[in-house]
């Protein structure tokens, strides 16, 4: 009996020994790489940037403002004998290493582009969703990976608050579930919601505002020591898993939701 206690004892001691030499985990570091993208073919500019995700495949693709640059910038769009630069397409789709794989996007037959581009998503389909942020209702369209206009969210026209189903208030992000295959929006700068539709009609589902509530777009007293949020804007929507989705708002920096997304939020919480 001693002498298996003794054995085990031995077993334990190698046991920590060998987990003592394991070596600690390093926090990642990230550095700015001044040589990323490559340089942009056809004298392309950029403007500004309103929307930036990853694929399956690793590839990063931008949706990008032309109407953000100035008539200096992309002179050579109107000036035949001056170098640079052009306006890029809105939509361009980088390598890992940088290089321009395409670039799409611009007024289709029978849709308008838009002039304030906010958000990108390549779902588990390989379609590419884009938003426009413009004031006074925006919209998303769905694209095939090479560009084809599949379909439109959000009609034009005035919106009518943050319970209207067939109008959107400026969008900010939108994400597609894969398992439901439904598309999670973040409505966004003129609404105060997440609005789910069905990511192959495009049906309406369901929607909720802060805590899992209706939403209202009633003016609220802000009274600071209870910190109340329940009228702050959504900004902002990522899936760090298949059944999570996280809202947030940009001017209410110490509150985040979490919600199922099958139902909706279930908790609210306190972030930094």
């Amino acid at each position: 009996m001693i002498r298996r206690v003794r054995d085990l004892m031995l077993v334990g001691a190698c046991v920590l020994a060998t987990l003592s030499v394991v070596p600690a985990q390093t926090v990642p570091k990230f550095e700015v790489d001044p040589t990323w993208p490559k340089t942009l073919p056809s004298n392309w500019i950029i403007g500004t940037i309103g929307g930036i995700t990853v694929d399956a495949q690793d590839h990063i693709w931008i949706n990008q403002r032309p109407s953000g640059l100035d008539a200096r910038e992309k002179r050579a769009s109107t000036a035949p004998n001056v170098k640079c630069c052009v306006p890029a397409p809105p939509v361009i789709e980088f390598d890992q290493d940088g290089k321009v794989v395409q670039g799409w996007g611009g007024d289709g037959p029978n849709y308008k582009w838009g002039n304030d581009g906010h958000g990108i998503h390549v779902d588990h389909n390989n379609f590419v969703w884009v938003g426009d942020n413009v004031e006074g209702g925006g919209h998303i369209y769905k694209f095939t990976r090479d560009g084809k206009f599949v379909m439109r969210i959000g009609k034009p026209g005035t919106p009518g608050g943050s319970n209207d189903t067939e109008h959107l208030g400026r969008p900010a992000d939108m994400v597609v579930d894969r398992e439901t295959n439904e598309l999670f929006v973040a409505d966004g700068y003129g609404n105060k919601r997440v609005i789910v539709f069905d990511a192959a009609t495009g049906a309406y589902k369901r929607h909720w505002g802060a805590y899992g509530n209706r939403p209202s777009d009633d003016k609220v007293n802000w009274d600071f020591k209870a910190r109340r949020r329940s009228s702050s804007p959504t900004r902002c929507i990522a899936s760090p898993s298949p059944m999570t989705g996280w809202s947030w708002s940009a001017t209410a920096s110490t509150i985040a939701c979490s919600s199922s997304a099958r139902t909706g939020p279930s908790c609210a919480r306190s972030s930094c």
